[in-house]
């Protein structure tokens, strides 16, 4: 079956270039080969043209987004039609992030105007929690939940054998006679190891793709952690599922040598979380003697003097670390698990290593107020980050912090998911900010945070380049 897999467009209307490509199609497309099918990566997201931006500036594009989603002869849908016309698939799975519903819905239409015979599934994040809000527009056929490698692959198999015993494909949604339907949920993947590595060749312009762009890897799935706005549980879980160390390596080797890549991104949400895994990987990376850098992810609770060092010696040179807050009351309504002491301390041990790193803060969560926005800005200052990238809580089904904002009125219960974006300044989900004053606000940490990555110059520009 010809399978055309999508990851719509979003920052790229902005002018945004979003580095790397999308991962988890790239393992959907693998399956798919691997089982006989023919399946191709649309990435709508990708341009040589853009270029990295900083928050702010991006949030000042915002309204090139929506303007996009009014205007049916723009650029961007007209390139999807021209890929449609020229693969002509049977079946067009969309990956769905909250914030880009409108624009994947926008692809769905698309589709059926272009033959109301094309198959059009949602699969990812949002459907993971509302599959049914997605099904009831009329131009989605089926929702995926949850790890979508093995649902979409029975789902395309009995398509192709032109059965339809959907009620028996676990982790999937449909309509039947009117009727939505959820099948139970399915399993996740024990063995991440029996999953084959993200089918490149898949991407549709390939040659367009730098060879960073083609660094990005998973080594594990899942968060042993609670944070009550993250949705990495959602389709992961709680427990962390590791490919083998040898695994990880093959990959990385296959990489650099098919595709010159020197430079690798770990997605993992807390590479760090198994201290001897990573010890044991630092180790075996170094046996390899491969001229490479890398970068990841992880708590500052997490690190420790030897650990950075190891990690430093075969070829880290950023790691990535959620702060969040400066004030202690939010974290813990936030359920982080850490402390100011352990942010301080962490940050103490990167900059003795001198290593880069980037520290990530949120605002505009339940709770946030004026105080709280301060204390983040001083503890940014205290830290002294190398790098800070700062954004305003958006919102994600599925998650503590969701059913607060939904609890405390907070939201509307027809949820604009269009508005819902981090580019989005004027948006707060806070009681004691009003969303005027909120704007202005985080005009002021925009600019207090560019002002704090341009006296970091170097490193800044670094940052930007490769992350």
């Amino acid at each position: 079956m010809k399978v055309l897999l999508v990851d719509p467009p979003f920052q790229i209307f902005m002018g945004f270039h979003r580095f790397y490509y999308p991962l988890g199609l790239g393992y959907i497309a693998a399956v798919l080969h691997m089982h006989g099918h023919n399946a191709q990566i649309y990435d709508a997201e990708h341009s040589t043209e853009c270029k990295s931006l900083y928050w702010l500036e991006a949030s000042r594009n915002y309204h090139l987004y929506l303007d996009a989603l009014s205007n049916d002869q723009c650029p961007k849908w007209n390139s999807f039609r021209d890929m449609l016309s020229q693969y002509r698939p049977q079946l067009v799975g969309i990956s769905v992030l909250s914030v880009k519903t409108a624009a994947a819905l926008k692809l769905a239409s698309i589709c059926k105007q272009f033959n109301k015979n094309i198959i059009v599934v949602a699969g990812g994040d949002h459907p993971t929690i509302l599959p049914s809000e997605l099904l009831r527009n009329e131009d989605i056929d089926f929702a995926v939940s949850g790890e979508g490698e093995y649902a979409l692959l029975e789902l395309v198999d009995q398509l192709s054998e032109g059965k339809k015993n959907f009620e028996q494909i676990e982790g999937l949604s449909f309509k039947k006679e009117g009727t939505i339907i959820n099948n139970p949920s399915r399993g996740l993947i024990d063995d991440l190891d029996s999953l084959p590595f993200p089918d490149i060749e898949s991407l549709v312009d390939l040659e367009k793709y730098r060879p960073v762009d083609l660094g990005i890897m998973m080594t594990s799935r899942g968060c042993p952690y609670s944070c009550t706005y993250c949705g990495i549980a959602n389709t992961s879980g709680r427990r962390v599922r590791a490919r083998s160390t040898g695994n990880v390596i093959a990959e990385i080797k296959k990489l650099n040598q098919k595709y010159k890549v020197t430079y690798f991104s770990f997605r993992d949400a807390s590479f760090t979380v198994d201290r001897n895994r990573t010890i044991n990987f630092c180790n075996c990376l170094k046996e390899e003697n491969l001229n490479i850098q890398w970068e990841c992810s992880t708590r500052m609770d997490l690190l420790d003097d030897e650990l950075i060092s190891a990690m430093k010696s075969c070829g880290c040179v950023t790691i990535r670390v959620g702060i969040e807050s400066g004030n202690e009351l939010l974290m813990q309504r936030m359920k982080r698990r850490i402390n100011l002491d352990h942010i301080k301390q962490g940050a103490r041990l990167l900059n003795k290593h001198n290593i880069h790193w980037s520290a990530y803060f949120m605002f505009g969560v339940p709770g946030e107020t004026k105080k709280t926005i301060e204390d983040s800005l001083r503890l940014m200052a205290e830290i002294d980050p190398p790098f800070v990238t700062a954004a305003n809580y958006s919102l994600i089904p599925g998650t503590e912090m969701f059913d607060e904002v939904k609890r405390l009125g907070l939201v509307s219960a027809n949820i604009d998911w269009v508005q819902e974006s981090n580019q989005n300044l004027s948006k707060s989900y806070s009681a004691d900010i009003n969303h005027k004053d909120f704007k202005v606000l985080m005009e002021k940490v925009g600019k207090m945070v560019n002002k704090h990555n341009e006296a970091n110059s170097i490193n800044a520009k670094k940052d930007l380049r490769e992350k």
